[in-house]
C-alpha cells in the first residue's frame, strides 16, 4: 500500500511543480534573458566584469530598483505614476538646499522632508484617481508638471553641494557592501508587503477585479490611494539614494526614471492590465536596464541612444505584456 502510495504521489509532485513553474515562467525567464545580457556584455567588453565595473553596475542602479518597486503597486491597479520622476527631481534639490555639512539635525530633517513630500505627492494623486474619478495616466502627469515646476522653483539650475562622507557611505561604504545591503533590505520589505501583508493582497485583488474585490469587502478606493502612497515614498527614497549617488542637486535629474521605472516593473513580469507583479522579478529587469546603459557607456555610444534603447525595451514589453493579456 505504501509503495502504491508513493507511485500515485509522483505524478501529483510532478503536477504541483508543473503548476509552480508556470506560475514562475515569466521570472525564469527574465533571468535568463539577464544571464545572455550579462555574456553578451562580457563578450562586447573586457572591463564589463571587472570589479570596479560591477560595483559601479550595482550601485547606480539601487535608485531605479527603489522607485521600481514603488511603480509596480500602482500597475497592479492597472494604472501608472509619471510623477516619479519629479518626486526624485524634487526630493534632490530638498536635500540639497536643506542638507549642510557637518550639521546632523539637517540631515534628519531633509529625510523626513522627502518622506512627507513621497507620501502627500502618493496622497494627492491618490485622491485625484478615487474621488476625481481622473484616469492614473492623467493625474500624475499633472502632479508631475506641477513637481517639475517646484523643484525649478527652488533650484533653477543644477548645483550645489552635498556632504561626501555620509553620500559615499550610503553609495560605496564598506567596501559597496552598504548598497547591497539596501537593495536586499528594500526587496525583502517588498515582497513581504506584497505577498505577506493584508494591504498587499488587497491591492492584487483591487487590480484583477475592483467588483470582486469591493463585493468581498475591500475599500477598494483606501486600497488604491495607499498604493499611490507606497509609490510616493518609494521614488522619495530612491530620490535620496540617487541625491547621494550624484552628490549635487539638479532640478531634472529624476526626468528619465518614470520611464525606466516603468519599463522595469513591465519587463519584471507586471501586467499593465493589473492584478500581476513580481518583486524578484524587478531585481533582473533593472539589472538588465542598467547592463544595457552600462554597455553603451563602455563602448562610448552616446547617451541619445541609450534612450532609444530604452524606448524600444519598453515597446518590447508593452506588446509582450499585451500579448499575455489577450491570451488570457
Amino acid at each position: 500500500m505504501s509503495e502504491k502510495k508513493k507511485v500515485k504521489g509522483i505524478p501529483g509532485s510532478a503536477h504541483n511543480w508543473r503548476l509552480l513553474f508556470n506560475r514562475k515562467s515569466e521570472v525564469v525567464f527574465i533571468y535568463v534573458f539577464l544571464a545572455l545580457f550579462i555574456l553578451f556584455g562580457a563578450t562586447m567588453s573586457p572591463h564589463f566584469l571587472s570589479q570596479r565595473n560591477i560595483r559601479n553596475l550595482l550601485s547606480k542602479n539601487v535608485g531605479l530598483l527603489l522607485v521600481t518597486f514603488g511603480q509596480m503597486f500602482v500597475i497592479l491597479l492597472g494604472g501608472v505614476d509619471l510623477s516619479t520622476g519629479s518626486v526624485i527631481s524634487l526630493v534632490n534639490v530638498l536635500c540639497v538646499k536643506f542638507m549642510a555639512e557637518g550639521n546632523p539635525a539637517s540631515w534628519i530633517l531633509a529625510l523626513i522632508a522627502a518622506i512627507l513630500a513621497g507620501a502627500c505627492v502618493g496622497f494627492v494623486n491618490g485622491v485625484l484617481v478615487t474621488r476625481g474619478g481622473i484616469q492614473p495616466i492623467i493625474a500624475t502627469l499633472a502632479t508631475q508638471v506641477i513637481l517639475a515646476g517646484i523643484s525649478l522653483l527652488i533650484q533653477p539650475k543644477p548645483g550645489g553641494e552635498l556632504p561626501k562622507g555620509i553620500c559615499d557611505f550610503f553609495t560605496k561604504g564598506l567596501n559597496y557592501i552598504v548598497p547591497l545591503i539596501l537593495a536586499i533590505l528594500a526587496t525583502a520589505c517588498i515582497w513581504m508587503l506584497l505577498n505577506r501583508s493584508r494591504i498587499g493582497r488587497h491591492i492584487v485583488a483591487v487590480g484583477g477585479s475592483e467588483n470582486s474585490a469591493r463585493s468581498s469587502g475591500i475599500r477598494v478606493e483606501r486600497t488604491k490611494t495607499i498604493a499611490f502612497m507606497i509609490s510616493g515614498i518609494m521614488a522619495a527614497f530612491a530620490g535620496l539614494y540617487i541625491s547621494a549617488y550624484a552628490k549635487s542637486g539638479s532640478p531634472v535629474i529624476g526626468a528619465a526614471y518614470s520611464q525606466d521605472s516603468i519599463t522595469a516593473a513591465v519587463v519584471g513580469g507586471a501586467s499593465l492590465m493589473g492584478g500581476k507583479a513580481s518583486a524578484i522579478g524587478c531585481i533582473a529587469s533593472v539589472l538588465i536596464l542598467g547592463i544595457v546603459s552600462n554597455i553603451l557607456n563602455l563602448m562610448h555610444v552616446s547617451s541619445y541612444y541609450q534612450y532609444v534603447l530604452t524606448g524600444v525595451i519598453l515597446m518590447a514589453a508593452l506588446t509582450l505584456s499585451a500579448i499575455r493579456s489577450l491570451r488570457k
